[in-house]
C-alpha cells in the first residue's frame, strides 16, 4: 500500500467515523423526537378527556361518557384509551357503570404514586408507546374540582392510559435518516476523491523518496529518485540524487583504490558499498597498526606473534600451523601451531616437491579437488594452505584447519587480508631472518660448522629458562679426542683440523632434529640432548664413540684411527644449575681419560667422593 492509498484511507476511515457518530445522533434524535411528538399527542388527548367528563359530570350526563370514549379512541393512531377511578371517587360516586378499575400494575402504580408513566414496546414491524397520565384534585382547576370530589388538594382521582402507533413516525425517522446517509456517503466518496487526487503528486514524490532511500540503504547506490511534479518534491529529489551520487562516486573510489591496497577478501559477503568501505578503511587501519608495531620487533619470532595474534583475535583464523620452509636445505619447521593441534601436513624434508602449495606457489583448498594435496594427512576434513615466499632463501606456508564448511566459507574470505599481512611483514621477516642469519654466523664454529660457546652462552641465558618451564630435561655430554695434541705435533694443525671435522659430522649424524652439538674449545664438544631417557642418552654416547673409532686417517704415508672419551650427566636430574651439570660431565670426561680413555661414563654421586672429584 503506498503513501497515497494511506492517506486516503485514513481519511476515509476518519469522516466514515465522523458520519456514523452523525448518523446515530440523528437516529437518536429522529427516535426521540417521534416519542415526544407521541407524548404531546397523549397530553392532548388526557386534557380533552379531562374537560369532556368534567362538562359531563356539571350537565349530569355522565352516564353517557362511555360514546365520548369510544369516540376517542377511533382516532388515527390511537390503538387504545381507558381511564381508571380512585378509590375515593367510587366511594363518593358509586361503582361506575364501566369498568374503571386498574387494569395492571401500571394504572395502580400511577394512582398511587400520581406520577406519570411511559412504556415504549418496538419490534421489526411494530412500534407503539403507552402513556398513563394521572388526574390530581386541584382547587386551581377551573372548575374547582374540590367543589365536586371529596378529595384533599394534591390526591389522584383517577388516571387515564392510553396508547399510540408510532410506526409511521419510525419508519418517516428511518426514511430521513437513509437520506442523511446517503447523502453523507455521496460526499465521503467526493471529498475522498477529491482530496486523493490533490495529495497524490506529494505522496508520490514521497513514495519515490522512500522506495530511493530503501534501495540505498539495501546497497544499491544505482537508484534515483523521481523528478517529482512541485518545486518543493522536485528540489527534495534533486538534492537526494546529489548526495547518492556523491556517496556513490566517493564509495567506488573507496573499493576501486582501497580494495587492491588490502588485498579484497575472495568474496565481499557485503553487497552494500558503504559495509565494504567501512571494513576496507578498518583493515587499513588494522595493517597500518600491524605494520608500525612489527617494525619496532627485534626478532622474528616476535613479528610470527604478532601475526598470530592478528590472524587468530582480528580474522578470527583458528587451528593455525605456520611452517618455515628453508628452501637451500628444503626442509620446513614448525615456528607456531594452535592448542587445537590439528596438523594436516607433516612434511619436514622435499618440501619443495611434495608440498604442492609450495610447488606451484598458490593456494591450495580442499574443496577444489578430492584429495588435492597428497600430502595432507587430514583426508576427511577440510584445509587451506597458503604459501608465501619471503626471499630466495625462506618461505612460509600457512595451514589452517577447517572442521566445518562454515569454517572454511569464513577462511576462504580472509585469504586476501591474510595475504596483505603477510605482504606487509614480508620485508620486516626478511630483515630479521637476515639478521638470524648474521647472528647465527656469529654463533657457528668456522671450522666444524657447530654451535660455538657464545651460543651456549646464551641459550642458556635466553632459552633455557623457558624451556624448562615447558618441562623439557636435558642430557648434558661433554667430549674429548684421545690424544689430540700427539696428532697436532706429529702431523701439523692441518691433520688436526681434519679429525675435528670428522668428527663433527658424526656427531651431526649421530644427533636428533632436537639435540645440537657445540665446540667448547680445542678438542672439547657439548651435546644437549632434549628429553632423554637413561638408554637413548646412553645409545647416543655409544654410538659416537664406535662411530668415531671405525674412521681411518692416513696423513704422511700413514693410517691410523682415533677414540673420543665422554662423559654425561642429566640436567636438572642429577642437579639444577646447568653449569654444575657440565662440570659433572666433565668430571666423568676426566674420570674416563683417567682410566684408560675410549669409554662412555655416566655421572654418579661416587665420582664426587673420589680425589678427582674435590674440586667440583
Amino acid at each position: 500500500m503506498n503513501s497515497n492509498q494511506k492517506i486516503t484511507f485514513i481519511i476515509f476511515s476518519m469522516v466514515s467515523i465522523l458520519t456514523i457518530v452523525i448518523v446515530i445522533f440523528v437516529a437518536l434524535g429522529s427516535r426521540e423526537n417521534g416519542y415526544d411528538g407521541a407524548r404531546s399527542k397523549a397530553y392532548l388527548t388526557a386534557e380533552i378527556v379531562k374537560n369532556s367528563l368534567t362538562s359531563h359530570m356539571v350537565n349530569g350526563i355522565m352516564d353517557k361518557r362511555d360514546t365520548f370514549l369510544e369516540s376517542m379512541r377511533k382516532l388515527n393512531t390511537v390503538e387504545d384509551l381507558w381511564i381508571v377511578r380512585s378509590q375515593n371517587v367510587s366511594k363518593q360516586f358509586g361503582p361506575p357503570h364501566l369498568n374503571e378499575d386498574p387494569r395492571d400494575d401500571i394504572d395502580k402504580e400511577v394512582l398511587q404514586t400520581g406520577k406519570e408513566h411511559t412504556e415504549i414496546e418496538e419490534s421489526i414491524k411494530k412500534a407503539s408507546l403507552r402513556i398513563t397520565i394521572p388526574y390530581i384534585a386541584s382547587s386551581k382547576d377551573k372548575p374547582n374540582c374540590l367543589t365536586c370530589h371529596d378529595a384533599k388538594e394534591g390526591e389522584v382521582l383517577g388516571a387515564i392510559s392510553l396508547k399510540f402507533d408510532i410506526q409511521d413516525d419510525r419508519v418517516s425517522s428511518l426514511v430521513t435518516l437513509f437520506k442523511i446517509i446517503g447523502v453523507a456517503f455521496v460526499f465521503l466518496i467526493v471529498i475522498v476523491t477529491f482530496i486523493s487526487k490533490k495529495i497524490k503528486p506529494y505522496t508520490s514524490a514521497f513514495d519515490s523518496i522512500t522506495d530511493t532511500l530503501k534501495q540505498v540503504h539495501d546497497g544499491n547506490y544505482h537508484v534515483r529518485a523521481g523528478e517529482g511534479t512541485f518545486k518543493e518534491d522536485k528540489e527534495a529529489s534533486m538534492w537526494l540524487n546529489e548526495i547518492i551520487e556523491k556517496l556513490e562516486t566517493v564509495l567506488t573510489g573507496i573499493e576501486k583504490n582501497l580494495t587492491a591496497f588490502v588485498h579484497n577478501r575472495n568474496t565481499n559477503v557485503n553487497n552494500d558499498k558503504l559495509l565494504s568501505a567501512k571494513e576496507i578503511i578498518q583493515d587499513i587501519s588494522n595493517i597500518y597498526s600491524f605494520k608500525k608495531t612489527i617494525e619496532t620487533d627485534v626478532y622474528k619470532e616476535d613479528v610470527y606473534y604478532r601475526l598470530v595474534q592478528v590472524l587468530e583475535n582480528n580474522l578470527e583464523i583458528k587451528n593455525l600451523t605456520i611452517f618455515e620452509n628453508d628452501l637451500v636445505k628444503d626442509e620446513r619447521k614448525v615456528v607456531y601451531q594452535s592448542k587445537e593441534g590439528n596438523v594436516c601436513c607433516g612434511l619436514k624434508k622435499n618440501v619443495k616437491d611434495l608440498c604442492r602449495a609450495e610447488r606451484t606457489n598458490t593456494i591450495v583448498l580442499s574443496d577444489n579437488f578430492p584429495e588435492i594435496c597428497r600430502s595432507a594427512t587430514c583426508k576427511e576434513t577440510h584445509y587451506v594452505c597458503v604459501p608465501f615466499h619471503v626471499s630466495e632463501q625462506r618461505s612460509l606456508t600457512l595451514s589452517i584447519y577447517c572442521d566445518t564448511k562454515e569454517s572454511l566459507k569464513h577462511t576462504k574470505y580472509q585469504i586476501g587480508i591474510i595475504k596483505k599481512y603477510l605482504e606487509e611483514a614480508k620485508p620486516i621477516i626478511e630483515s630479521r631472518m637476515l639478521m638470524d642469519v648474521l647472528r647465527e654466523r656469529n654463533y657457528i664454529d668456522g671450522l666444524t660448522g657447530l654451535y660455538n660457546r657464545k651460543y651456549l652462552d646464551d641459550f642458556i641465558e635466553k632459552k633455557l629458562p623457558k624451556e624448562l618451564d615447558e618441562g623439557m630435561t636435558y642430557a648434558v655430554m661433554l667430549l674429548d679426542i684421545d690424544y689430540f695434541k700427539m696428532v697436532n705435533d706429529t702431523y701439523g694443525h692441518d691433520a688436526g683440523d681434519a679429525i675435528l671435522q670428522k668428527l663433527s659430522n658424526t656427531m651431526k649424524e649421530a644427533v636428533g632434529d632436537d639435540d645440537f652439538v657445540i665446540r667448547f674449545g680445542g678438542e672439547e664438544f657439548v651435546i644437549l640432548m632434549r628429553n632423554p631417557t637413561e638408554e637413548s642418552a646412553e645409545e647416543l654416547a655409544l654410538r659416537i664413540n664406535q662411530e668415531f673409532e671405525k674412521i681411518d686417517f692416513t696423513f704422511d704415508n700413514q693410517t691410523f684411527s682415533k677414540t673420543v672419551s665422554i662423559g654425561y650427566a642429566f640436567f636438572p636430574e642429577d642437579t639444577p644449575q646447568i653449569w654444575k651439570c657440565i662440570k659433572f660431565a666433565d668430571l666423568c670426561l676426566y674420570n674416563a681419560k683417567d682410566t684408560g680413555r675410549n669409554k662412555v661414563i655416566r655421572f654418579t654421586k661416587d665420582l664426587i667422593k673420589g680425589k678427582e672429584g674435590k674440586a667440583y
